[in-house]
């Protein structure tokens, strides 16, 4: 038997693959993430000037913790548009 076969026959005993988020529903989620990481990124920003009277580990804590989340809902706004994006183009 060929590899080719071989491969062929795997595909069709394979299961079928389901994601855990709908295609069609991603670019919504990918949107709204990216909304989100940009307002965290913002008060994380803006932290720093509201907290003048602050001790210095304080704010940073501050800044650390809304930075981290920004990030975070960057990433999944990266995953969700360019998985969206990559599949419909």
């Amino acid at each position: 038997m060929s590899s080719y076969q071989e491969v062929y026959k795997l595909y069709h005993q394979a299961p079928e693959f389901q994601g855990v988020v709908a295609l069609e529903s991603q670019p919504v989620y990918g949107t709204v993430a990216a909304i989100v990481a940009l307002v965290f990124i913002a008060l994380a920003l803006s932290s720093i000037s509201k907290a003048a009277g602050l001790p210095l580990v304080i704010q940073f804590l501050k800044f650390t913790c809304f930075s981290l989340v920004g990030s975070a809902f960057f990433g999944l706004a990266t995953i969700f548009l360019t998985n969206s994006f990559g599949v419909y183009a």
